[in-house]
């Protein structure tokens, strides 16, 4: 098979996983996914599979694998022949159970499970891997712990996948009902239901307050003239590192770039001295902003109210409820379910590492990232040579730096036909395609984003609107101390910890993304 071949039809995920990933987050990260999300689409009836994934190269693909696998090329030119999904047992089975979950308002009904159900229990599963001390294991503690992390996050893309279902299916519907009987733009329905997220802000709020002390107390602010890592030394002793070390405790799992095994603010607290420099001398103040910005939104939505009555009235307010709810999912589920149980995944790595190289097989505790779950667990107990380790992680280390050199295309086979949707019975079509349409506005479309002859940028809206600013092209965490109040932020994509610099600036612009992009929603 050529290097960019695959079978089936494929889409680069590059709102995720831009670059290159290692082996361990192929174990950790991808194939919880797979698992989590067949569980999930086998119990609520999705006429799919589960999220399919393919490493190529290092670059993360995808796809939803279809039930019955992908339509062949006769269908195309034969429509009708769709109808043959009455005829496979298995299909049938799904659609139908699918029709009857719309019948019975799954996705409404589901809405609040999360606080209900799905948190609590996560919480409860997430205590042992808190507590969890991988300096004083054995190696087969170790081992079991990692396992431990494992079939939590096989556990929690259940709930991780139908949350992101509820908030595509609601989503839709409410833009719908906006649009049919306001003639609102899709920004303007999305608009009237932002309400604020306490995930989001909380911990932008907690670093504003360090921020603020630190500008009172003059010890703490010419400590903070000093290079971030010298400063956090130089704060030893303090009230300000103690208020940080607390903050690190609570706040610390999070990974201070990508969704991927990357390195966390526990482990880098002078990324946060770097984030918390940023916001000193500023006169931000996020509660005052959100105040002004809820009382906007609670007047545009009475004045709509106003020119609605009846069955009209009744349908608006019934999907504003649901809405409202639904938005903050998007992202308050992603540090409970995903986040802490992957950095904790790290930690338990890098202390394997840490004994590998004390044995000399490998010459740093991140290199175990080159290695799979299986062989990092037979590694740990003593059932795959260390020698063998060493030779793995050299020969991965050789081939990450080859895949960086690489231009991984956008798609790989051809993409297929939509079905006619008239062939399913109509309410299971509904939910079918509003799932299928939401999925596309996450990633930017091909041929959305380029110049124009006068040179102008031009991509995919993530809200409407004019803004300027003074550009400021971000690569990494590193440089967000270099964000100023009322910049246009430039970067590649974002992540959770990305959205402690929305707050200062006055525009977003991301490499990747659609409308329902990270980025698009949360800022």
């Amino acid at each position: 098979m050529a290097k960019w071949e695959a079978k089936g039809y494929w889409t680069r995920d590059t709102i995720h996983w831009p670059r290159p990933v290692h082996p361990l987050f192929v174990s950790f990260g991808l194939k919880p996914i797979e698992i989590g999300s067949e569980k999930a689409y086998e119990e609520w009836c999705i006429p799919s599979i589960k999220n399919a994934y393919l490493v190529l190269n290092g670059y993360v693909y995808q796809r939803a694998e279809l039930i019955g696998g992908e339509a062949p090329p006769i269908m195309e030119k034969f429509p009708f022949l769709f109808n043959l999904w009455r005829l496979d047992p298995n299909m049938k089975k799904r659609i139908l159970g699918f029709d009857r979950f719309m019948k019975e308002k799954g996705f409404e009904k589901n809405i609040g499970t999360f606080k209900k159900e799905w948190e609590p229990e996560a919480k409860t599963r997430l205590k042992p891997i808190l507590e969890f001390d991988p300096s004083k294991a054995t190696n087969e503690e170790l081992a079991k712990h990692l396992e431990e992390c494992y079939d939590f996050l096989c556990c929690s893309w259940n709930p991780h996948v139908k949350i992101v279902m509820i908030g595509m299916y609601i989503r839709d519907k409410w833009v719908g009902v906006c649009q049919r009987l306001l003639n609102l733009t899709e920004f303007e329905g999305y608009e009237l239901v932002q309400v604020g997220d306490e995930e989001v802000t909380v911990v932008t709020r907690r670093l504003l307050e360090l921020a603020r002390g630190a500008e009172k107390d003059p010890q703490i602010k010419e400590i903070f003239s000093l290079p971030h890592e010298e400063a956090y030394e130089k704060l030893a002793g303090t009230w300000f590192r103690k208020e940080l070390d607390q903050f690190l405790d609570e706040e610390g799992d999070r990974p201070v770039d990508s969704f991927e095994l990357d390195p966390t603010w526990r482990e880098m607290p002078e990324i946060v001295l770097g984030i918390i420099k940023g916001f000193m001398g500023t006169d931000y103040d996020p509660l005052s902003e959100e105040e002004e910005f809820q009382s906007y939104r609670r007047e545009r939505i009475a004045e709509l109210r106003k020119s609605l009555k009846g069955d009209s009235l009744k349908e608006f307010d019934y999907w504003l409820e649901l809405a409202e709810k639904a938005q903050p999912l998007t992202e308050t589920h992603d540090y409970i379910l995903s986040n802490i149980p992957l950095c904790h995944v790290r930690y338990g790595a890098l202390e394997a590492g840490r004994r590998f190289v004390e044995k000399k097989a490998l010459t740093s505790p991140e290199d175990t990232l080159f290695l799979y779950r299986e062989e990092l667990l037979s590694a740990l107990r003593g059932e795959l040579p260390l020698n063998e380790v060493k030779a793995l992680v050299q020969e991965r280390k050789e081939e990450r730096k080859y895949q960086f050199t690489l231009t991984p295309p956008s798609t790989l086979g051809k993409a297929p036909a939509d079905p006619p949707w008239n062939v399913f019975p109509p309410r299971a079509a509904e939910g079918m395609k509003i799932l299928v349409n939401q999925a596309s506005s996450i990633e930017v479309h091909e041929n959305a984003t380029g110049l124009t002859p006068e040179g102008e940028l031009f991509g995919t809206p993530g809200s409407p609107g004019v803004a300027e600013g003074t550009v400021r092209i971000i690569h990494t965490v590193e440089e967000f101390q270099e964000v100023q109040k009322g910049d246009v932020l430039v970067c590649p994509f974002t992540t959770p910890t990305w959205t402690v610099l929305f707050p200062q600036v006055a525009a977003l612009v991301t490499d990747t993304g659609g409308s329902l992009s990270h980025a698009a929603i949360v800022a």
